[in-house]
């Protein structure tokens, strides 16, 4: 038997120490959630094209009955950027924490999402306002409640600037309160030696979330008594903390390296969609008792997701549809940009007449183009600049040495 020596290199004895190894960090799995961002993007614009078409002192609806009930069902997929929020953050922590790794802080976390959101939501609102409030001071309450995302407790100005921004306030409290739970999980994370431990650990805050929400709906729905009207009730972000705390115990599942069969997968898949068309038709939307359909359908829309996320690919090439995928990367543009692009057209008198019918589809068509190129052009410029600002700091939310590189 032959052993083959290899020679090796020469160092030169004033060569330096080579950098010590990057430390391992945990395992990335990119699942394909694109194409369901686009879904609820649309929905939305769908239904306020819908909804700016009621008629009369009433304010009726353009369609009645089964039609009618649909329609109101598509707010199911607020509840869905929710669940996919609560999946997206949370899944590097779990997995970072369950698998023992070192794992993003908690601050660069929020700057994350920081840098993705802020830049788009504060020129949006700070414009949309200035046009809408020509005269000095105007609402400057309205402008300072949704600059601080406080407007969701206002019953007043809840809606105002730009509707759909209300939900941004909801998803920036969750960011928060993540950010400041990481460096806890972490830490006592770090104390055991035990898998079982770290994934009891850090499925802690999902179920906390999800347990006061339930709790919050409990004492609103029987025990307030306060009217549908009471905005800041039902949209507040204890409303909807069991939205993110659904999603937040998906993405703990996936990352406990959980995987399932096909045919399991396609069952979840079916029973999720079939549950969601369920809750849809049987909704009541004219009382608070509704607002329980909410974890509800977040519940349903997890395990139709399930068959995503406890999988680790290949996927269905449909999941990744070009189109759809490309309007789900403008999400956060399209959600926030329809409604001042549909007021404005409104105002330019390019938008057809409130009437019933399906008259609306025209309006969807006419709003969605423009916010769809508006919110492109946000994405490179607005949201690209914003990006670019976290190449001042490292991966732990620490100003970047730019000289390290110097100091021997």
């Amino acid at each position: 038997m032959t052993a083959t020596l290899t020679a090796l290199p020469t160092i030169p004895p004033d060569a330096p120490e080579p950098a010590p190894a990057e430390e391992p960090r945990a395992r990335r799995v990119t699942f394909p959630l694109g194409w369901l961002r686009g879904l609820a993007a649309l929905a939305v614009v769908w239904f306020h094209a819908y909804q700016n078409n009621r008629t009369g002192s009433a304010w009726a609806w353009p369609w009645t009955g089964a039609a009618h009930q649909l329609m109101l069902g598509t707010d199911l997929f607020v509840d869905m950027f929710f669940v996919l929020s609560g999946l997206v953050l949370w899944l590097p922590v779990a997995r970072s924490v369950i698998d023992g790794l070192p794992g993003r802080s908690g601050r660069m976390l929020l700057y994350r999402r920081l840098a993705r959101l802020l830049p788009l939501y504060v020129t949006t609102v700070v414009v949309v306002w200035a046009i809408t409030n020509p005269v000095w001071p105007g609402h400057w309450q309205d402008l300072l409640l949704h600059l601080t995302f406080t407007h969701v407790y206002s019953d007043t100005y809840i809606f105002w600037t730009d509707g759909p921004a209300w939900s941004l306030a909801v998803e920036m409290h969750f960011y928060v309160l993540m950010a400041l739970a990481v460096p806890l999980v972490n830490a006592l994370a770090r104390r055991s030696d035990s898998r079982r431990v770290r994934i009891l650990v850090v499925s802690a805050l999902p179920a906390l979330a999800a347990v006061v929400s339930m709790a919050y709906l409990w004492w609103a729905i029987d025990v307030s008594g306060a009217p549908i009207t009471d905005w800041s009730v039902w949209f507040s972000p204890l409303s909807r903390g069991a939205d993110f705390g659904i999603g937040m115990g998906l993405a703990v599942l996936s990352a406990t390296g959980l995987r399932l069969g096909r045919t399991l997968r396609g069952a979840l898949a079916v029973l999720g969609t079939v549950a969601l068309a369920g809750l849809v038709w049987t909704r009541p939307f004219d009382s608070p008792t509704g607002d329980w359909w909410h974890p509800a359908y977040s519940l349903a829309i997890a395990v139709a997701m399930a068959s995503i996320v406890l999988h680790d690919g290949p996927w269905p090439a449909w999941l990744s549809w070009k189109p759809l995928a490309w309007i789900g990367s403008l999400g956060y543009g399209v959600y926030l940009l329809h409604e001042p692009v549909m007021r404005f057209l409104g105002w330019l008198h390019l938008l057809p007449a409130a009437q019933p019918g399906s008259w609306f589809i025209v309006t969807f068509a006419l709003v969605l183009v423009p916010t769809l190129a508006v919110a492109w052009l946000s994405s490179r410029t607005l949201e690209a600049a914003g990006l670019r600002l976290l190449s001042m700091i490292d991966r732990d939310g620490r100003p970047r040495d730019y000289y390290a590189h110097l100091e021997e």
